[in-house]
């Protein structure tokens, strides 16, 4: 390693001698060498807590040690504020005997500090992709100045941004920057969990050449994992969640017990408790604390997630970081590399969405020296009574999460999509560079957007088309001389601050109690409910409809707000997985006895089931369809069921479809026989309104054909779901069907 620390600017390595530094990791030494030797863009990829900051950031200070003042020199791009500021405490650290300024810039910081930045440009700048974003939007004339010798970019928690909407955003920018600031400064990411390392070796720089690779190869420390399984059943008379009682509801005892089981493992460590829905945050958290207090335990519980206020989510930080036990109860929010402290246990109590993600979790712990990273399961599952539903004698999100825990343990992560077009964001960045500009003409803007490579190779015919759209929607607007600028529609939708954002961010209600924010919720309690937030429970006093403020007050009784709820996707090896544990008789040494009977129960489902072989089951009301082949291909089925007119609920690994049992034949037959992705993609966008309605923010002033187009490519497996289609349509004609009318 002492080869590596030699190439360190004096300044820098006299840092490390003043911070007691011993010895450079492996993934350092390897940046240093790549940075300050070899050079080029490249993507540092080891675990979690193995010092890929500084591993980006000692050989970045060195390269630009001695002129730091020329402008911007570097530029950090994270995605969220909290890992910003988290990151402007250890960047400013290793800056300090260099005397190079460090800067921040999000909606938090005051505007004297952006003054003093754009008067004077140096140094290193942190900032989020919207910041980055309001830039070029409200201060592109500044923008040369501040970036003309801007060095390096590190992108860091880079697979955040593979595949999504602030990717396809982020690479555009980096673009548009290098025309704006005539700059075109090295690309580094820095990542824990990649699912396909060489996909994203070319995503930072799409068209050029490929980043290098410098990963960490040294062995991970030891992981202990130990899921206890909660039966609940159902009592009799018992007070929905949903309660607006001004007493406390008589608790649900299994999540009484939850509570209790939680806070007797971890007692007297720091600990993150994931649940994937706020309202099960809240619900837990109120559990928890009503718990700890009756067992007399000094363990503080706190909350984190993104609907909490700032104030809220930095004191949960910092309790974190605090040398006294705590246990917060959070979303994914704290699953990206903010500075936590350290994380004794991390507990899930639903099932993530990915591999990836669980592997973000498990890695937030483990990190004192010589410890053991540890992630402890509970699920509660509801008791399979004689009128369990079928499904729910699966257990399937318990059954999700083993099989998620089985797939981490053999090293599997889900590869991110990189082949999608984002036409919402392309829609994004074309109003953001006429913003920019003050006006373009065709050509400019597709070289200055889809040159980006962020957005597939949309011809120039496919581009004007869609500028003839947005004319159409009235967002931009065409000049005698040709050249286009925003139209009436559009300077309003680029002067609101929600446009810097890719994705749709719902508008929601403050909740404030005396002069604390608590947080916010997306739908309005009516005045004398009740509600649970932050942990704690609240009276409505008076809602102001006007300012979308919600007043409350200390209360006994409430329920948790109904959160706006996102899905995932769920990869088909998941699916799979579920099956193969179903199917086989191996019991995970990590369950405990509850578990063991939880997965027994499924077990014995799936053999009443005859193993889903047929995949296809007749019952009273229509036909139960056992798939376990992912979401993709799922959702393809239920849209091609529709279509033919059945409807079709998604039970998380299958489909239950209303109808006599000859007609679903029939029409899995005709999908199966003559897919049509197009009339699909049409009925998506005419019938069910995906198109206005879309999850992505600009999806309704797409032109319908390429809507529809991007749509059938990326929404649907037509391939996977005719094979499906297929072998449940021979297994119902197998059983007998079509059979005569009675």
């Amino acid at each position: 390693m002492a080869d590596a620390f030699e190439l360190l600017h004096p300044n820098v390595q006299r840092t490390l001698w003043d911070m007691r530094w011993t010895e450079l990791r492996p993934i350092q030494a390897g940046s240093i060498r790549h940075l300050l030797v070899q050079g080029g863009d490249c993507v540092i990829a080891s675990p979690t807590a193995s010092g890929k900051t500084e591993a980006a950031f000692l050989p970045v200070l060195s390269a630009i040690a001695d002129a730091p003042k020329a402008s911007v020199r570097a530029m950090y791009i994270g995605p969220l504020k909290a890992l910003i500021n988290d990151q402007f405490r250890r960047v400013e650290e290793l800056c300090a005997r260099l005397e190079m300024p460090v800067h921040k810039w999000h909606g938090d910081v005051d505007d004297g500090a952006r003054k003093r930045l754009l008067a004077e440009p140096s140094g290193v700048l942190l900032m989020t992709p919207e910041s980055l974003e309001a830039m070029f939007v409200r201060r592109p004339t500044a923008m040369p100045a501040l970036f003309r010798s801007l060095a390096y970019v590190v992108v860091d928690e880079m697979h955040a941004f593979l595949g999504t909407e602030r990717g396809a955003q982020l690479v555009c920018q980096l673009h548009r920057l290098r025309i704006r600031a005539n700059c075109d400064p090295v690309r580094i990411g820095l990542s824990a969990t990649l699912g396909d390392s060489h996909a994203a070796l070319g995503w930072l720089r799409p068209g050029g050449p490929a980043a290098t690779l410098i990963e960490d190869t040294t062995a991970r420390t030891a992981l202990a994992i130990r899921v206890k399984g909660i039966w609940k059943k159902k009592p009799p008379n018992a007070v929905s969640d949903d309660s607006d009682a001004t007493d406390p509801p008589n608790p649900d005892p299994s999540m009484v017990r939850l509570a209790r089981d939680i806070l007797l493992a971890c007692k007297g460590n720091t600990n993150l408790v994931f649940a994937n829905a706020k309202r099960r945050i809240e619900q837990l958290a109120d559990a928890m604390t009503t718990q700890a207090a009756s067992m007399k335990l000094v363990d503080e519980i706190v909350v984190h997630h993104g609907s909490l206020s700032k104030e809220r989510r930095e004191y949960a930080e910092a309790r974190l970081r605090a040398e006294m036990p705590c246990t917060a109860v959070c979303s994914n929010t704290l699953e990206l590399g903010i500075d936590i402290g350290q994380i004794d246990e991390v507990i899930q109590v639903s099932a993530p969405w990915s591999v990836a993600s669980l592997v973000q979790r498990v890695g937030r712990s483990g990190r004192r020296a010589n410890a053991r990273r540890v992630l402890r399961g509970y699920f509660v599952e509801e008791f399979p009574d004689e009128t369990a539903d079928v499904w729910d004698r699966l257990h399937l999100e318990f059954l999700q999460a083993l099989a998620i825990i089985e797939l981490m343990l053999e090293r599997f992560l889900e590869a991110p999509d990189l082949a999608r077009s984002h036409s919402s964001t392309l829609v994004q960045q074309v109003l953001s560079a006429l913003a920019e500009t003050g006006g373009a003409t065709a050509a400019s803007l597709h070289a200055r957007i889809v040159g980006s490579g962020a957005f597939g190779r949309l011809s120039a015919k496919e581009f004007a088309r869609l500028l003839r759209e947005l004319g159409l929607h009235e967002l931009i607007e065409q000049m005698e001389d040709g050249s286009l600028i925003l139209g009436g529609k559009g300077e309003a939708i680029v002067e609101n601050y929600r446009f810097f954002a890719a994705f749709n961010a719902p508008e929601e209600l403050r909740v404030v109690h005396g002069n604390d924010v608590l947080g916010t919720v997306p739908e309005p309690p009516a005045p004398g409910e009740h509600l649970i937030l932050a942990g704690r429970r609240w009276r409505v006093d008076e809602i102001d409809a006007e300012h979308r403020t919600i007043f409350v007050s200390p209360a006994k009784g409430g329920a948790p707000p109904r959160f706006s709820s996102g899905y995932g996707r769920i990869h088909p090896r998941v699916h799979a997985t579920m099956r193969e544990l179903l199917a086989s008789d191996r019991v995970p040494a990590y369950l405990d006895d509850m578990a063991k009977e939880i997965l027994k129960s499924a077990r014995e489902t799936a053999v009443r089931l005859r193993q889903f072989e047929p995949s296809a089951q007749p019952f009273e009301t229509g036909v139960r369809l056992y798939l376990f082949r992912g979401t993709r291909v799922q959702r393809t089925l239920q849209l091609a069921l529709a279509h033919a007119g059945f409807g079709a609920s998604d039970r998380d690994v299958g489909l239950e479809v209303s109808g006599n049992p000859s007609e679903v034949l029939r029409a899995l037959r005709a999908f199966a026989h003559e897919p049509d992705a197009e009339a699909l993609a049409a009925f998506a966008d005419e019938k069910q309104g995906l198109r206005k309605f879309g999850a992505e923010k600009f999806e309704w002033c797409l032109p319908p054909e390429h809507w529809r187009a991007v749509f059938a490519r990326e929404q649907l497996d037509i391939p996977a779901a005719v094979a499906a289609a297929s072998t449940v349509a021979r297994d119902l004609a197998a059983l007998g069907w079509p059979r005569p009318p009675s």
